[in-house]
This record gives structure tokens, C-alpha cells and sequence, in this order.
């Protein structure tokens, strides 16, 4: 089944800002971290329930090749899934969850 999935715009500024880090290293790379990201996106709707809870209501999803976790919270009565951030593994994660 796959939920709706919401992206905050704070996870939304989190993905452009990467895509330019990773454009201006080399032309290319950003428009595949981004087919990483919207690949874990489309797992995450399917299945949340395979992502287990890991800090309070957020669950974490891992990128493919790129260090970066995708937190999103799941409401399953609503079957909705709210992607709040989606951080490097380096950056704190209590910013803005």
C-alpha cells in the first residue's frame, strides 16, 4: 500500500542545498543523489513499517551511496508519511526535528 507522503519544507531546503554540494563537485552527482533520495522516498511509502522508530515518533531511512538519513514520522491511522529532514549522517539530527 503506499501512504501519501508529505515532504516539510525544511526537508525540501535540505535536499536542494545537497543537490548544489554535490552539483558543483561534479556535474551530475546532484541529480543522482537526488534519484537516491526519491528512490528511498518511494520505499519509505510502500513500507514504512519497515523503518523502525529511533529517536521519539521519528523513523530513519538511509540513502543509498550518499551518507544521508531521511527522518520522517508515519502516522499510520492517516496513512500518511511526513518527511520532516533529510540530513547528512554528520549534521545533527535535533536540528529542526
Amino acid at each position: 500500500m503506499n501512504h501519501r507522503l508529505i515532504i516539510a519544507p525544511l526537508a525540501e531546503a535540505d535536499i536542494k542545498t545537497s543537490f548544489c554540494w554535490y552539483e558543483e563537485r561534479s556535474p551530475g552527482l546532484g541529480r543522482d543523489f537526488i534519484n537516491r533520495v526519491e528512490a528511498k522516498f518511494a520505499v519509505i511509502a510502500q513500507s514504512p513499517q519497515l523503518f523502525r522508530k529511533r529517536f521519539g515518533p521519528y523513523r530513519l531511512g538511509a540513502t543509498e551511496r550518499f551518507p544521508y538519513s531521511i527522518y520522517f514520522i508515519w502516522d499510520e491511522a492517516a496513512g500518511i508519511v511526513t518527511v520532516r529532514r533529510v540530513l547528512h549522517f554528520k549534521q545533527d539530527r535535533n536540528a529542526g526535528l
